[in-house]
């Protein structure tokens, strides 16, 4: 299998061939270490990747000579050197900045670099080779890694259709709702778009929208960047399948494989393109497992501009070790370079080397994490300084991930190694160099390794890999399932590929640096399929599958699943029609219609949201019908009492929200100027309100919360609080401020401040709230779409709300008019 440093193609038939031969990842048998573990020198601080270091040193040598050196085993510096990004004489850097960004950039550019990008403390930087140790010492760099090609989750002429468009049934939502998604721009941040030059075919023959699309698509593909060379055109690949499944919708592109900081700001560009929706298949090693990374933070905001972003879940399946520290005093390279940690369970004998499996030509990277804050991420660096070994049988060091974490900020090490040996048994070994303690450590492995199944078993072992920004709370992360195995071709129950990435994994930290409650957030939300075809896109010579009738190669991985989706939210903005639709209810409307599955690594049938799953297989006409105009898809709030710790100081309220997203609401106590605007997610939400007192005397509190629904619709509920304290009395009528207006007393400043109608639309009845800053008689007038008058009535001004009903009239657009005092206000009724 080839290095997983190439796009996730590289890896489909050879993990689903691990996967069938071993069981979740491992590999039987417990190999004993008999070699002599070598000593390691002791480590030099540089702000200076070591990787990066050898680089400079051994470009001057003979270009034969290099390449020779990687035929043997090699350190891990050399054999990371084969997967950075060099353009003739330089190579694509991330730098971190201490605090002064212009002052780091002009460091860079003094030193011959061009600034590719700049996102939060990190710039993206094509650096010359041979000025590289000109950074060492810079006092306004804190660190500088390569950029290696990121990880792709991609698995390895008449117009091609993936077969996907009908195992999620988006064939059907066209041709049901009528809909291609018209009016929707849907941006691809991945590789390439047209490196290999066949864009203009694909055009021609209407695998892409463009001039001389034969369907008449004709607006091109807008390219914001792209690489300059190198690329498999993944992007193009994606874009294919996203005009599959919504041929109108316009496409944008942007690569994600020239550093963090222009993966980052390429999410933010297309978003400020106009692109609704966007989908990416890209991860980088260096993205935090356990705090939302530049990128991260970069999909939030665009989720904050109204973009729904779709994420590959990645397809590492639970080939990751996470375990707690567990301290030893052994330093087994040497007094100087670090104690080791503890592989084995608590009561078992200490095992400082875990055995790991990579086959004769297998390759295996690591990126390797603990729980401290990410400086890059944050501007708050790690306090610990972590290194990670392989070694070989006899105990040579093969690789090492040895950076100064203290110094680079980032407690995070990566490394890999390509096993051109015939034994394939390595150890790797964990050692603290420096600082305190830690709680949690983490690996992922990327590439053919297995875990050994050890006996006494190794606990951490087979843990979930869905990580870095496609955890974010803004991105919608997809997992995958081959089209076969949906059932639109006669499944049962969607299966999801063996190699989807399983979700789970917490944040500790936040984006300031502050260590946090463990947040888990519930990924991935979707699955999606893969497998299908596309008319070009075969970088690593899979070719085509025998259980399709074409010659036509297939795409497989989350790489594939995640533009399937992206779709589907084009076709439901495009059903839709007014173009309100949140990022929060594509998420929640899509998680909703679902096929439900299995997650395969627990035992029995996981009913509903799983790990490995998210909440099952996109189902595309139920989304597309949910929104389809003129469905009325936010059902209502509901507010009411809660009881107080102290009554006298605070009244407490509950929000539940019915709905599988996010509702934004405000409230008001109704005479006071307490008010606010605050979001409701999914299920019940509270906030406190403060009572207020006259000589003592308590008023009745009145909170109205208003929201609006999908069509821009004001609708309100009220309730008054309960002087009910929490312990002693739950809360009821008899406890209720509404028995206070009973008695004579009235609420500050009269009755409810609006005029609206709720609910609205409605079977046919309706209920006016009047403004309370009128006291006069209202004049309420109801009129037809086309201006007949059909009811009018008076009502005594200290009427709080009316009833108004329309059940009479058919469905339709009605105008109610209402005449208080000197306002005048017009309502959109619609009679459902």
């Amino acid at each position: 299998m080839k290095s997983l440093l190439q796009p996730f193609s590289a890896v489909l038939l050879p993990l689903i061939f691990f996967c069938a031969q071993s069981t979740n990842a491992q590999i039987k048998g417990d190999p004993a270490f008999n070699g002599a573990i070598g000593t390691q020198s002791q480590k030099t601080s540089s702000n200076l990747s070591q990787d990066l270091k050898d680089l400079s040193s051994n470009w001057q040598k003979p270009r034969t000579k290099i390449a020779q050196s990687f035929t043997q085993p090699t350190k891990s510096t050399e054999y990371f050197s084969k997967f950075m990004q060099i353009k003739g004489d330089k190579v694509v850097v991330d730098v971190t900045a201490k605090d002064d960004i212009a002052t780091a950039k002009a460091e860079l550019k003094k030193a011959g670099a061009t600034i590719i990008s700049v996102y939060g403390r990190m710039i993206s930087a094509l650096a010359p080779i041979a000025t590289l140790p000109q950074l060492e010492g810079s006092a306004s760099i804190r660190y500088t890694r390569p950029a290696y090609r990121p990880l792709h989750a991609v698995k390895p002429v008449p117009m091609v259709i993936s077969q996907g468009d009908t195992a999620q049934l988006s064939y059907l939502a066209r041709k049901k709702g009528h809909i291609e998604g018209k009016g929707v721009k849907v941006g691809v941040l991945s590789d390439s778009y047209d490196n290999l030059h066949g864009a203009a075919t694909g055009v021609a023959h209407g695998e892409l929208p463009g001039p001389g699309n034969p369907q008449n698509f004709k607006t091109p593909v807008q390219v914001l960047s792209d690489l300059d060379s190198g690329g498999t055109d993944e992007g193009r690949a994606m874009m294919e399948i996203v005009h599959d499944v919504a041929p109108a919708a316009s496409l944008a592109f942007h690569t994600a494989n020239n550093g963090q900081a222009d993966f980052a700001n390429g999410i933010l560009k297309l978003a400020n393109a106009g692109c609704q929706v966007i989908a990416d298949d890209v991860f980088y090693y260096a993205e935090p497992f356990f705090q939302d990374g530049i990128i991260a933070q970069a999909v939030d905001q665009a989720k904050q501009q109204g973009v729904a972003y779709f994420s590959a879940a990645g397809n590492n399946s639970i080939r990751s070790y996470t375990s707690d520290y567990r301290p030893t005093t052994i330093s087994p390279f040497g007094p100087t370079a670090g104690t080791a940690h503890n592989f084995a369970a608590p009561g078992d004998p200490v095992r400082i080397l875990q055995p790991i499996y990579i086959p004769p030509g297998g390759t295996m990277i690591t990126s390797f994490q603990w729980d401290q804050s990410s400086f890059s991420a944050s501007g708050v660096g790690a306090q610990t300084d972590f290194d990670i070994y392989l070694l070989n049988s006899m105990g040579e060091i093969m690789a090492v991930g040895g950076a100064d974490n203290i110094a680079g900020g980032d407690p995070i090490e990566v490394f890999g190694f390509t096993n051109n040996t015939t034994d394939p048994t390595f150890y790797l070994a964990i050692v603290k160099y420096k600082g305190p303690d830690v709680s949690v450590l983490k690996y992922i492995l990327y590439g053919d390794a297995l875990f050994y199944l050890t006996n006494p078993a190794i606990p951490g072992i087979l843990s979930p890999t869905l990580v870095g920004h496609t955890k974010a709370d803004g991105a919608i992360s997809t997992g995958a399932a081959f089209w076969l195995q949906t059932p639109a071709y006669g499944a049962d129950t969607p299966v999801v590929e063996s190699f989807s990435s399983v979700g789970g994994v917490p944040n500790y930290f936040d984006t300031h640096g502050n260590r946090i409650a463990p947040l888990i957030r519930k990924k991935p939300e979707i699955v999606a399929p893969d497998g299908g075809n596309t008319s070009f896109f075969d970088p690593f010579g899979n070719g085509d599958i025998p259980q399709d009738k074409d010659t036509f190669p297939n795409f497989f991985g989350t790489s594939a699943a995640t533009p399937h989706a992206a779709g589907v939210a084009a076709l439901m903005i495009d059903a839709q029609k007014k173009n309100t639709l949140t990022p929060s209810q594509i998420k929640g409307i899509l998680s909703m219609n679902t096929w439900d599955m299995d997650d395969p690594n627990t035992p029995g049938f996981d009913k509903g949201f799983d790990f490995a799953t998210g909440n099952g297989l996109i189902r595309a006409t139920d989304a597309v019908d949910q929104v389809r105009f003129p469905n009325l898809y936010i059902k209502d709030l509901d507010l009411k009492p809660l009881c107080s710790p102290n009554p006298q100081l605070t009244r407490n309220w509950q929000i539940n929200n019915p709905n599988h997203f996010d509702v934004p609401f405000t409230w008001q106590v109704d005479g006071t100027n307490q008010q606010g605007s605050l979001i409701a997610p999914p299920g019940k939400t509270t906030f406190s309100t403060t009572p207020s007192y006259i000589y003592g005397i308590p008023l009745p509190q009145l909170v109205l919360i208003t929201w609006q629904d999908n069509f821009l619709f004001d609708h309100v509920d009220l309730s008054f609080s309960t002087t009910a304290t929490c312990g002693k009395a739950v809360p009821s009528a008899a406890n209720s401020d509404q028995n206070l207006t009973a008695s004579g007393s009235t609420l500050l400043n009269g009755k409810p401040a609006l005029t609206a109608v709720y609910p609205n639309p409605s079977d046919g009845m309706f209920k006016l709230y009047l403004s309370s800053e009128q006291q006069q008689d209202a004049t309420i007038t109801l009129y037809s779409a086309d201006g007949r008058q059909l009811m009018t009535r008076q009502v005594a001004g200290a009427t709080n709300s009316v009833d108004i009903d329309a059940t009479g009239y058919k469905s339709g657009v009605y105008f109610l008019k209402v005449v208080q005092g000197n306002q005048v206000k017009t309502i959109k009724l619609v009679r459902k």
